[in-house]
């Protein structure tokens, strides 16, 4: 990462900095501070549940979002003259009529005997039923649960599976091998043609079927038996036969981006995006938060950047930079996967060559003591080498990171070749949990994050067409891959040696070795870790049920503790 200290750079070079930079007014951010305090307080509210995609309370945003571009002058760029570019996305699976399962002649209740797991395939099958016990394969403790199956002894049969552990804790010597995806795949692969899963412990939770998350589907039908009559029958070996219906139907919804364009009868066009959906109750997957539903609302993910946005095409309006015409987009569906960005990208509302950059505001309503932000995408082009150079009145410091590709919905433009800019003003422990609330935004600091996007626009004035540059994208095929993690949230603006934890998850194996927020991680048993990168190495030469010790420093002090992953 580049660390760039932009006061002392600007006071260096400030006859040279004032030919390229527009002065704003001194009280500009004072006079904007209650728009952005507005805007994340509606969007951010309990009255929009969260900005779940596709939900109601995601469609009252959109309104809002279509309000404020109507009262600031700009101009609909969506569908028939609106501001909303409609599209449609996968929303999980529903069951449909014809699920059943049939036992020796007797047919079970869905729901209160038995359920589909969520990756269980589509599908009718009928056949013998072969215990496979608990289908586990662990070499390291002498266990094989079908060392006394023949070989083909499953080859168009059922297998029935115990659920839980053999020894009914779940933070066993078994822990690694209970993962349900791993033992239905060694059914598959002795020819199984189905799977039902028992649970024999009472005390044991059934796992969650949660049929709204978005995952790859097993190619065999695969349920799990409740305790009770059903599951009795079962592990009495006395059920000979089985014939099983599993149909799960793909849910579909509509999801929506709000579009609006200032037009300065330019040849070439700058968008600003920002996404404006959230996690809902966390239905539908991502939710770090652990405990009875609650809203997720989502105040600096990302109701920040969608004020930031707001305010900038006011910003654009009053005082015109006339070089480029202006393209703003709030995107729907970017915490399931930049849904809303991906489709615009493929569906754009003005030809995609006029687009010369795209610049992201995801998470930037953070700004810490230290006025630390992350500028992600200032390889993808040669002209943002004038970011440092830019005025800088706030003192902003700036990391940059040089890829295109990110977690957030600026990878889809730089996907088309275009240059692309993210803003970020790093993670916290209320990162994707219901205490991401508005009273933890610092208004201040988005407004001097829209300052220095102004002093960027003022540097671009007579450059035209960027150029862009691919970069080594951080996802490539060199980059190393783990098994296991720590449970943290990095800190991903620290600079120092080593990788400093921002936040601890819950019941996680950082948080079961005592770390904390705020302890950098120098080691992971042998394995030395100087940065993120080195992180992610010492990550990956660890599987699941390994022990080994992490160093870390607190206070200044160097401690070493025991960790299992």
């Amino acid at each position: 990462m580049r660390f760039y200290t932009l006061l002392a750079i600007f006071t260096f070079f400030a006859p040279s900095i004032a030919l390229i930079a527009q002065q704003l007014p001194s009280n500009a951010c004072e006079l904007q501070i209650e728009n952005y305090r507005k805007h994340v307080a509606y969007l951010a509210s309990d009255a929009l549940e969260g900005r779940g995609t596709g939900s109601a309370g995601e469609a009252k945003a959109a309104e809002y979002i279509a309000q404020q571009y109507k009262e600031i002058g700009l101009q609909p760029l969506g569908e028939s003259g609106s501001f909303f570019q409609r599209f449609e996305f996968y929303a999980g699976r529903k069951y449909a009529n014809d699920n059943f399962l049939t036992i020796d002649g007797r047919t079970y209740p869905l729901d209160s005997a038995y359920l589909p797991m969520p990756r269980s395939g589509n599908g009718k099958i009928s056949g013998k039923i072969v215990d496979v016990g608990y289908g586990i394969i662990a070499p390291n403790l002498k266990r094989d649960d079908y060392a006394n199956i023949k070989p083909k002894a499953l080859k168009g049969r059922i297998a029935l599976m115990r659920y839980p552990s053999p020894d009914n804790n779940p933070h066993s010597d078994f822990a690694p091998y209970l993962d349900a995806d791993k033992r239905v795949a060694q059914a598959i692969e002795r020819g199984a043609i189905g799977v039902i899963f028992v649970n024999n412990d009472a005390a044991t939770p059934n796992p969650e079927v949660n049929l709204a998350l978005k995952l790859t589907t097993y190619t065999i039908p695969v349920v799990i038996v409740k305790p009770g009559n059903i599951a009795d029958v079962l592990l009495a070996k006395s059920a000979k036969k089985a014939k099983l219906t599993v149909q799960l139907n793909p849910i579909k919804k509509v999801a929506t981006n709000v579009i609006a364009l200032l037009d300065n009868k330019a040849p070439l066009t700058v968008v600003f995006g920002a996404h404006y959906d959230h996690l809902g109750h966390g239905e539908m997957g991502g939710s770090l938060y652990r405990g009875p539903a609650e809203i997720h609302n989502g105040a600096d993910d990302n109701a920040s950047g969608v004020a930031t946005i707001i305010e900038l095409a006011r910003s654009l309006q009053d005082n015109p930079r006339i070089s480029y015409n202006y393209l703003f987009i709030a995107f729907s569906g970017e915490e399931l996967g930049l849904y809303g960005s991906n489709y615009y990208a493929n569906n754009p509302t003005i030809p995609i060559n006029q687009i010369t950059a795209m610049v992201n505001y995801d998470m930037v309503g953070r700004l810490n003591e230290e006025k630390q932000i992350q500028i992600n995408g200032f390889g993808t082009s040669p002209v943002w080498q004038i970011i440092p150079n830019l005025s800088n009145p706030d003192g902003l410091k700036i990391q940059t990171t040089e890829s295109g590709v990110g977690p957030s919905d600026h990878t889809s433009f730089y996907l088309k070749n275009i240059p692309v800019l993210h803003f970020f003003t790093g993670q916290h422990n209320d990162y994707h949990k219901p205490s991401d609330d508005t009273e933890k935004v610092n208004f201040d600091g988005m407004c001097s994050i829209a300052n220095l996007t102004l002093a960027l626009l003022d540097g671009l004035q007579d450059k035209g067409q960027l150029g862009f540059t691919k970069t080594q994208d951080s996802n490539n095929a060199n980059a190393p891959r783990f098994t296991v993690t720590l449970g943290v949230v990095p800190d991903y603006m620290f600079d120092g040696q080593g990788m400093k934890i921002s936040a601890v998850n819950d019941d996680k194996p950082a948080h079961k070795a005592g770390l904390l927020a705020g302890d950098v991680v120098t080691a992971l048993g042998k394995h030395k870790v100087t940065d993120m990168t080195s992180y992610m190495q010492a990550l990956s030469q660890f599987k699941k049920g390994d022990a080994t010790s992490v160093t870390f420093i607190r206070k200044n002090v160097s401690l070493t503790m025991p960790i299992n992953f």
